[in-house]
């Protein structure tokens, strides 16, 4: 079964002017304030929509930032309030250091050991390498292929003086007779 038809606000209505239906319906003599109060209920669901809207976009920021400096690193030490690290109680007895929190040093790291983008920017080196400087292939999967130094066939023999591949004995005679080793 279908949803029923909802009635949709008007889009192109402007907080605080009269709609077209409002201006309409004052000219046919239908009471204000049945569109006022429909105006103002709408105008009162827009700003709590807002202020919802803003105030989840507050708790999103203050979760994803948990760890800001605490208020009281930012009181100066001639404030004039009381920096004593001690309190009084209701019974006169004072309790040292009552006040005063200790910071954990790895609290402390992480809160003044932050670094800014200026930093990340200072730590990149000045002049980096050309990719193509310092590019090398991996090393083949197969071993090099035993090719006939004369014809380009597959060589089967060796020659012993200077380690070149020959597929026959006539091409090995070649390589013999034309040089092949440098001699």
């Amino acid at each position: 079964m279908p949803p029923p038809n909802r009635k949709q606000p008007s889009r192109t209505s402007v907080v605080g002017v009269p709609s077209n239906s409002a201006l309409l319906s004052q000219a046919n003599g239908v009471s204000q304030s049945s569109t006022s109060t429909t105006h103002s209920k709408h105008y009162d669901a827009l700003m709590d929509f807002q202020a919802r809207r803003v105030q989840r976009r507050l708790e999103d920021l203050e979760r994803t930032n948990p760890t800001d400096i605490p208020a009281q690193s930012f009181i100066p030490a001639n404030s004039g309030l009381s920096t004593s690290t001690s309190q009084t109680h209701l019974s006169g007895s004072t309790i040292p250091n009552a006040g005063k929190k200790k910071m954990s040093s790895n609290v402390r790291r992480v809160l003044y050991g932050r670094k800014g983008v200026k930093d990340w920017l200072d730590e990149l080196p000045s002049t980096p390498t050309p990719p193509h400087l310092t590019s090398t292939a991996p090393p083949p999967n197969r071993p090099p292929r035993k090719l006939c130094s004369s014809c380009g066939y597959k060589g089967a023999y060796k020659c012993p003086k200077c380690g070149e591949f020959s597929c026959g004995m006539e091409c090995a005679e070649v390589h013999r007779r034309d040089g092949g080793c440098g001699v």
